[in-house]
Order: C-alpha cells, then sequence, then structure tokens
C-alpha cells in the first residue's frame, strides 16, 4: 500500500494494482493535460492536471464505494480511468474531435493501461463500468471531485461543497445512487457550487476567447484525429508554434503572449442554427482567420434530475429543493455566445455581424 498525498482530500492510499495503472504511459500522459485547459490566463494558479483529477475521482468513488459493498469492485479503477481519454487542454477541442469517453476506450483497446486492467477485467466488462453512474452519473465521483478541485486551484470561494456529508449519504440501490435526506443540503451545494463555477471560471469570457483560438489554429493546421489523440499539450503547442502555415503561428503566438482576440459581439440572445451558419459564413469569408464565432451548447446541469430518498419515495432533487428549481431556471441567463476579432478589425467586424442579424 502506497500513500499519494492530495491538497483536496490528504492521503489517498493505492494498492499495487492502482499503481500498475498509474505508472502506465497512457495514464502519465494526464500529468501534461490541463483540467480548466485554458483558464490559467483568467486565474493564473489554475494548472492543475488530469492526473491529479483522475485520483481525487478514485479517491471519492472508493469512499462511495466503502459504503455500499453491492458496487462492483472494478467501479473504482473505472473512476480512475474515466478522463484517460481527454485531449490537449481538455475540453477545448471536444467540438472538433470525438467526445473524449470514446478516446478513453481507444487508449483501453490498445495501450498498456489496457493490458494492466485486462489482468482482471474483459474490455467489455470495464467498458460498462466507466459508464456506472458512480462514475458517471448525475452525481458523481467526477463531478464532485473537479467542482472542489477546480475552485481550490482558481482561487475563487465558490467550490465549498461538504464533501465528507454527500458521501456519507449516497447509497447504491442496485440501479442509481440515491441521496438520503441528511444529505440533500450538501447536494444542493454541489449545484450552486457547479452555477458559480459556470459563470465565473468555466465559461470566464478569457479563457472562451483563447480557447477559441486555439480550436482555429488547430483546425487551420487540419491535425488528425489519429494523431491529436495521443498529444499531450506539449506536443500540440510546439506542432502549432513551427507550422508551416503564418496564420496558425500567429494564433498561437497570440495565445503565448496573451494578446487575444476582443469581443465584437457577446450575447445571450439565442439565434436560429440558420443564422449562426451564415454569420460564420459571411465572417470568415471576409475576415478569414481574424475573427471567430463562438457559439456553445447550452448548460444541462444533470445534478438536478438525482434522486433523493424522502418519507414519500424517491423524488428527483429539483422537486424537493426550491434552489435546485431556481438555479435551473436561472442556467440560461449565464449562457453566452460571441463573436472575437483581433483587436484592429472589431469594429469593422460588430458593423458586419449587426448586419447579418438585422437581415430579416
Amino acid at each position: 500500500m502506497k500513500l499519494i498525498h492530495d491538497p483536496i482530500h490528504g492521503s489517498i492510499e493505492i494498492d499495487d494494482f492502482v499503481r500498475r495503472l498509474i505508472d502506465t504511459p497512457e495514464f502519465q500522459r494526464l500529468r501534461r493535460i490541463t483540467q480548466l485547459g485554458l483558464v490559467f490566463l483568467a486565474y493564473p494558479s489554475a494548472r492543475h492536471t488530469r492526473f491529479e483529477h483522475s485520483l481525487g475521482t478514485f479517491y471519492l468513488a472508493s469512499k462511495m464505494a466503502e459504503r455500499n459493498p453491492e458496487v462492483e469492485e472494478g467501479t473504482v479503477y473505472a473512476a480512475l480511468l474515466y478522463d484517460l481519454g481527454h485531449y490537449p487542454f481538455s475540453h477545448t477541442l471536444e467540438a472538433t474531435y470525438p467526445k473524449h469517453e470514446e478516446n478513453t476506450l481507444w487508449f483501453l483497446k490498445r495501450g498498456e493501461v489496457g493490458e494492466v486492467i485486462q489482468e482482471r477485467y474483459s474490455l467489455k466488462e470495464f467498458s460498462r463500468l466507466l459508464k456506472h453512474p458512480l462514475v458517471s452519473g448525475d452525481i458523481d465521483a467526477d463531478r464532485m471531485d473537479y467542482l472542489v478541485r477546480d475552485a481550490y486551484y482558481s482561487g475563487v470561494a465558490y467550490g465549498l461543497v461538504d464533501l465528507e456529508r454527500l458521501v456519507r449519504n449516497l447509497i447504491w440501490d442496485g440501479e442509481k445512487l440515491v441521496v438520503l435526506e441528511k444529505g440533500l443540503m450538501a447536494a444542493q451545494n454541489l449545484l450552486l457550487a457547479r452555477s458559480m463555477m459556470y459563470s465565473t471560471v468555466y465559461q470566464h469570457h478569457v479563457s472562451k476567447i483563447a480557447g477559441a483560438m486555439l480550436v482555429e489554429a488547430v483546425k487551420l493546421e487540419g491535425i488528425p484525429f489519429e494523431e491529436i489523440r495521443v498529444m499531450d499539450e506539449i506536443d500540440l503547442v510546439s506542432t502549432l508554434r513551427t507550422s508551416e502555415r503564418d496564420e496558425v503561428r500567429e494564433l498561437v503566438r497570440a495565445i503565448d503572449e496573451r494578446n487575444l482576440y476582443k469581443r465584437a459581439v457577446y450575447s445571450g440572445n439565442e439565434l436560429p442554427p440558420e443564422k449562426v451558419r451564415e454569420l460564420e459564413e459571411a465572417l470568415k469569408e471576409e475576415f478569414g482567420h481574424l475573427t471567430i464565432v463562438d457559439y456553445p451548447p447550452k448548460p444541462k446541469f444533470e445534478e438536478r434530475n438525482a434522486f433523493v430518498k424522502t418519507s414519500t419515495g424517491l423524488k428527483r432533487l429539483s422537486e424537493v429543493s426550491p434552489l435546485v428549481r431556481s438555479l435551473v431556471e436561472l442556467k440560461d441567463t449565464q449562457w453566452r455566445w460571441g463573436v472575437y476579432a483581433r483587436s484592429d478589425v472589431v469594429e469593422e467586424v460588430k458593423e458586419t455581424v449587426e448586419e447579418i442579424l438585422d437581415q430579416t
């Protein structure tokens, strides 16, 4: 048994099997994948990685499994490896390439980590465990760790969640995790933390602009999926910095120097899909890489669907908590889409956007 010291959870115990999983090249790659992508350009200390988050997820999954012995043992290993397939800068590139969960399965089929797993589990069995509600559910170990960890490293005071109380009051009924009434306040606080982190950290305009610029550079470079799926951030940045395309080098240099594009438009008003496409095509034709349309999906807040065990039976968290209902109603007010442009063309881009949006 070995101990890993973690600033969030204290000492994390790992046995020899877990150590062998951690020591594989695929898992060590996560040391070079930042948890929050380019958020560090807004919050300088947010440089933590998927490596320590994965260890924290394993720790919380282990604690939940201890209190619920009916949970299959392999679930805690699935929690450890759930984020294995993340691309450089985490979620930033997922709008361009397949979801990271698919890449995790690819690593398990072809990497050393899969060889270790197959000493105890078939890949089919382990793939099923990756979808276990304790690993990937409405309230799961992954979400519980990243909210607290992201707040800690960002230096904000919004991720204060009583994880110990929440873990003590989560029970496995054979199909799903259920929150006991004594854990209701902690579950509410998890969603409150998510709501506040979403607007202040995850959707901070600086990281959104830098992320959009990075995606544009990667698209222009045309990096094949077969290459990006195994890259870490050192690989990707090096590739972009040494690109043969002037516009790619320009974009990555601007990110390096934090000389980011400016907001020509930043709005919470929804557009029909055809108008978004029209905007993208018109701006690309006139300004090329000097302007970017960023139209993200709206937040889901899956935690509201968690089940709570009440005196009158199982109910959704949003049914028993007025606070949660209010947060769900407010979630769309935090959503924004933007058009970003290099500083010398901002006004011209703004005028072009207004003309397009004014057209009936």
